[in-house]
């Protein structure tokens, strides 16, 4: 029988940030290209962003770190731009990007998970997808009142550091090893029937974000579902561990 749970494993994006993926990708593809588009054609970046990314979401842990790939793929095809839109990167996400925060809202109970969490002595990772650089992350934490400046968190998954891109077992494997737990010690909390809840068949506990909007849900193999606060009380109560292995 399994122990308890001694890690979480936090998505960001609709888990502990609320934003509605479409509308944000939407608006920072929007502001990125009106950063560049002085200094590069904007179908080229668009088509050098788009392989780019894809190429990242391939990896396999065999490729470098995300960051690695994406610039190899990217800068291949805008290579007289490397310097300058380097520098524009920078701008951008030290400036623009914080623009964004508009379309996305506060869930209070991400907090009070976070805040339980570490008062208990769990370790908590955020195993958000990594395709920003860890500005980007760092600012959504900020954004959903749960920030590093306050939360030490044991791990960052951002495309600087990480090897591989959910569903990918590999990135669930990396952020295990760095926390030196073992699946049965771990659960994956995240709102990505796709992208989450394959943790599961590598032996982490999954609980599925739903905080009642989604209708895509319900034949998804994962041990509970619910919002946040549901499952702030499973957590308190011991329900969790009562729910694995069924």
């Amino acid at each position: 029988m399994a122990g308890p749970i001694r890690a979480l494993l936090l998505d960001l994006d609709d888990t502990l940030l609320v934003n509605d993926a479409d509308e944000f990708l939407s608006r920072y593809f929007r502001a990125l290209i009106a950063k560049v588009q002085d200094t590069v054609p904007v179908g080229r970046f668009a088509e050098a962003l788009t392989v780019a990314t894809r190429a990242m979401e391939r990896n396999d842990g065999r490729g470098g770190t995300n960051a690695e790939v994406f610039e190899r793929v990217f800068f291949a095809r805008l290579r007289r731009e490397r310097d300058a839109l380097r520098a524009l990167f920078d701008d951008f996400y030290a400036h623009e990007f914080e623009a964004l925060r508009a379309v996305t809202t506060v869930d209070p109970a991400a907090r009070e998970l976070v805040a339980w969490a570490f008062d208990n002595g769990l370790q908590v990772a955020i195993a958000t997808q990594p395709v920003f650089p860890r500005v980007a992350v760092l600012a959504r934490l900020r954004w959903a009142d749960v920030p590093l400046e306050e939360f030490p968190y044991h791990w960052v998954a951002c495309y600087e550091e990480m090897h591989a891109c959910k569903p990918h077992p590999h990135f669930f494997r990396e952020i295990l090893e760095g926390l030196g737990r073992q699946p049965e010690e771990c659960l994956m909390v995240g709102d990505s029937p796709v992208a989450d809840m394959p943790a599961r068949d590598l032996g982490l506990c999954t609980y599925l974000v739903d905080r009642g909007t989604r209708t895509d849900t319900g034949d998804v193999a994962c041990d509970a579902r619910g919002d946040l606060r549901h499952l702030l009380t499973l957590l308190r109560t011991g329900g969790i561990d009562d729910l694995r292995g069924r």
